[in-house]
């Protein structure tokens, strides 16, 4: 049974150093999201992360206690919990980083074949000294360069093109440096006004 209570506890140690590296890996990226830093949801989430953490630490304290006085049937108890609780999150995080590539990779073929079908669009518009471009890419995203002069263009999405490809969703911010009015000058190659290939909503 001192065997026994002592692999249980190589092994506490191995999880808790791997899943604090995992912990630790996945609070630095819970921040990417704009917002994340001060998210009560984020919070809680990072928190309860923490939990099955702070759960090894207590166990395995615990643990070499109950190993030091020789109780090492509580050893074994006390440790089968945590492990079987790291076990069960590490075998769902694998799970899900499988789940996401695959989606990843979807979205990826997906893109790839609309780019096929749907090749790259643009609209122009000349001014003095340059042309103003509404590029419409195959992933449905909508932009616009604005030309200013020697300075760098203006530039930003100007909405989103809808599934069936007709429609496009206009953006307006106040930071859409193109007005929903001045998109009838813009055409194509083939002499189209923007507004004649896509209605605008």
């Amino acid at each position: 049974m001192k065997i026994a209570a002592l692999l249980l506890m190589i092994i506490s140690v191995i999880a808790l150093f791997g899943y604090g590296f995992m912990y630790l890996l996945g609070f630095a990226m819970s921040f990417d999201a704009p917002g994340s830093g001060e998210d009560p949801k984020a919070w809680g989430m990072r928190f309860m992360m923490f939990l099955p953490l702070l759960l090894l630490i207590v166990a395995l304290i615990i643990s070499i206690m109950a190993f030091s006085s020789g109780n090492y049937r509580r050893v074994i108890l006390i440790n089968i919990v945590p492990i079987a609780v790291v076990t069960v999150l590490f075998g769902f995080m694998v799970f899900t980083s499988f789940t996401s590539t695959a989606k990843y990779k979807a979205a990826m073929a997906k893109e790839a074949k609309d780019a096929k079908l749907y090749p790259e669009q643009r609209f122009l518009r000349p001014v003095e000294g340059g042309t103003d471009t509404i590029t419409v890419f195959p992933n449905r995203i909508v932009a616009y360069r604005k030309y200013v002069g020697t300075e760098t263009p203006w530039g930003g999405p100007l909405g989103d093109l809808n599934e069936e490809r007709n429609t496009i969703k206009y953006l307006s911010r106040p930071d859409t440096k193109i007005a929903k009015e001045e998109l009838d000058q813009f055409v194509d190659t083939q002499g189209r006004k923007f507004t004649d290939v896509y209605q605008v909503q």
